[in-house]
C-alpha cells in the first residue's frame, strides 16, 4: 500500500474512533451536540493524530465548556485513549493512537467459555473471563470502554420510547458476555450459595451501569418527543444520570411540582367561630361571671409546621442527589420555613446560612466544594451530635440522604439510634437501588433498624412523593 493510501486509511480509522469517543463523552455526561462534533473533527484534522497531548488539548478546547467538564473530559480522554500496558521487560509504551488497545474487544469476545473450576474456590473457574475479572477488580477503564462499545454494537442511540429500556439493557448485557456469568450463577445456585451471591452481586453492578447508560442514551435522543412526554420521562430517570443539557428543563419541572405541593399543603385551616367547644377554657373564662358561660371558647385547629433538618452526604457518589433534594426543599420554603441544612463527606457542618444569603444553585456549589470528599458516616454523625442533637425534639423531622457506604469504617449507629429516640421521625433516603443495599461496604441493612422511614430515592417522582407524604403527616 502506498503512503498516501495508508494515510487515508489511518485517517478514516482515527475519525471513526473520534466519533466513538463523542459517544463515550455523552456517556460521561458531557453534552456533545452535532455542532460540537463537527468542531472536534475539524480540530482533529488540523492537529493530526500523531501527537496525543496536542490532540487532547485541541479537543478539550472544543468540547469542554466549564472547569467541571474539563476535568471529566481529561479523565475520559485518558480512559478511552489509554496507552497499552507493556509486559515486564518491554520498553516504554508508544504514543501512537493506532497502537492503543481496544479493551472492550477483549471483554466482548472472551465471555463465552469458563475454564475448569478450582476445587477450593468456586470462583477460580471464572477468573480468566475478562468480564468477570474487570468486575471483580473494579477496572473502570475496561468496563467503561466495553459498555460504550456494546452500546454502539446494539445501536442504543436508536432508542425512542421509555419502555424500550429493558430491551436495550438485555441486548447490551448479551453483547458484553453476561451469559457466561448467568450460566455460572445458575450452576452455583444450589451447590455454592456463597459463590452464587458473589456472582449475582457483580452481575447486578453491571446491570446498573448498563441501565444508566441506556437511560442517558434515551435522554440524548428523546428531543423529538413531545414536551409532556419528555417531562414525564425526566421525572422517572435517575437524578444522577441527568446531564447539564437537561438541567433547565428539570429546574422548571421541579418548580412546577413544588408549586403544586405548596398549593396542596400550604393552606392553613381557618379558625371558625363555631366548632368543637373548648370546655376547659370556657369554664376558666366564666369564673368572672359566676360560672355563666357568656363567652364560650372554641378549639382552634392549626397545622403545625415541622422543623426539618436535612443532613446530606455530598461525597462524589451521591452529590447530584443531594443537590436536587436541597433544591426541592428550598423551593418549598413557604410551606417548610423552619429548615436547617447540614452537609458532610467526613466532617459535617451546618450550611443553612449559605441558603439564606445565596441563590440555591450557588449555595449548593459552595457546599460541594467545602464538604466534598471521602465518606465517613461515623465522624459525620458524631459532628451532628455535638452541633445540633440537643435541639432535636418531637417536632423535628430528620431527613438523611446518603448511600450508607462507609468504606468499612464504624458508622456509629448508636448515634443514629439516639437521633431516632429524640426526633419525631428519621427519614433516610438512599439513591441506590434496594437490590444493592448491604452489598460491599454498604451499611444500609443495619441503618434501617434505626430509622422510621427508609426509601429508595433517585428520581424526581420518588422525591416528590416522599416530600408530599412528609407534608401530609404534619400535625
Amino acid at each position: 500500500m502506498s503512503d498516501p493510501d495508508r494515510h487515508t486509511v489511518e485517517q478514516t480509522a482515527s475519525s471513526d474512533q473520534l466519533l466513538a469517543f463523542m459517544q463515550f463523552l455523552r456517556g460521561k455526561k458531557i453534552p456533545v451536540s452535532p455542532a460540537d462534533t463537527l468542531d472536534a473533527i475539524e480540530a482533529a484534522e488540523l492537529l493530526g493524530y500523531a501527537d496525543r497531548t496536542l490532540l487532547k488539548h485541541g479537543l478539550a478546547a472544543t468540547l469542554a465548556k466549564s472547569s467541571h467538564e474539563l476535568a471529566t473530559f481529561e479523565s475520559a480522554f485518558d480512559d478511552y485513549f489509554q496507552i497499552a500496558i507493556k509486559k515486564a521487560g518491554d520498553a516504554s509504551a508508544s504514543d501512537d493512537p493506532s497502537a492503543l488497545p481496544d479493551l472492550s474487544d477483549k471483554l466482548l469476545t472472551s465471555g463465552g467459555t469458563i475454564p475448569p473450576q478450582d476445587v477450593n474456590d468456586p470462583l477460580e473457574g471464572l477468573r480468566g473471563n475478562a468480564l468477570f475479572d474487570a468486575l471483580e477488580s473494579q477496572d473502570e477503564s475496561a468496563l467503561s470502554l466495553a459498555i460504550e462499545t456494546a452500546a454502539a454494537e446494539v445501536k442504543v442511540e436508536e432508542i425512542s420510547l421509555f419502555t424500550q429500556r429493558g430491551q436495550y439493557v438485555r441486548k447490551m448485557l448479551d453483547a458484553l458476555g453476561d451469559e457466561a456469568l448467568r450460566a455460572a450463577a445458575i450452576e452455583f445456585e444450589q451447590s455454592e450459595p456463597a459463590a452464587f451471591e458473589a456472582v449475582q452481586a457483580l452481575r447486578e453492578q453491571l446491570r446498573e451501569r448498563v441501565r444508566d447508560r441506556v437511560e442517558r442514551a434515551y435522554l440524548i435522543h428523546a428531543s423529538a418527543q413531545t414536551e409532556d412526554l419528555l417531562d414525564e420521562s425526566l421525572s422517572k430517570v435517575k437524578l444522577g444520570n441527568i446531564d447539564h443539557s437537561q438541567m433547565a428543563r428539570l429546574k422548571r419541572l421541579m418548580d412546577r411540582m413544588a408549586r403544586k405541593l405548596a398549593a396542596r399543603h400550604g393552606r392553613r385551616r381557618r379558625r371558625y367561630r363555631r366548632g368543637k367547644l373548648h370546655v376547659g377554657e370556657t369554664i376558666r373564662k366564666s369564673v368572672a361571671t359566676d360560672g355563666i358561660p357568656f363567652q364560650p371558647r372554641w378549639r382552634k385547629i392549626e397545622r403545625k409546621r415541622p422543623q426539618i433538618m436535612a443532613i446530606c452526604d455530598v461525597s462524589g457518589s451521591v452529590a447530584a442527589y443531594a443537590k436536587f433534594l436541597l433544591m426541592f426543599i428550598y423551593a418549598l420554603q413557604d410551606v417548610l420555613p423552619r429548615t436547617r441544612t447540614f452537609a458532610f463527606s467526613a466532617a459535617l457542618g451546618e450550611v443553612s446560612d449559605l441558603f439564606d444569603t445565596l441563590p440555591v444553585e450557588e449555595a449548593i456549589e459552595k457546599v460541594n466544594l467545602k464538604y466534598g470528599g471521602a465518606t465517613d458516616y461515623g465522624r459525620a454523625l458524631n459532628d451532628f451530635s455535638e452541633l445540633a442533637l440537643a435541639e432535636v425534639n418531637h417536632a423535628t423531622t430528620l431527613i438523611v440522604l446518603g448511600d450508607a457506604r462507609n468504606n468499612q469504617a464504624d458508622p456509629r449507629l448508636d448515634l443514629l439510634a439516639e437521633m431516632k429516640a429524640r426526633a419525631k421521625q428519621v427519614i433516610w433516603l438512599n439513591p441506590e437501588s434496594t437490590r444493592l443495599w448491604g452489598t460491599g461496604d454498604s451499611e444500609m441493612l443495619r441503618v434501617k433498624r434505626h430509622c422510621h422511614v427508609v426509601k429508595e430515592c433517585n428520581s424526581l417522582n420518588q422525591l416528590a412523593r416522599i416530600i408530599d407524604q412528609l407534608l401530609s403527616d404534619r400535625r
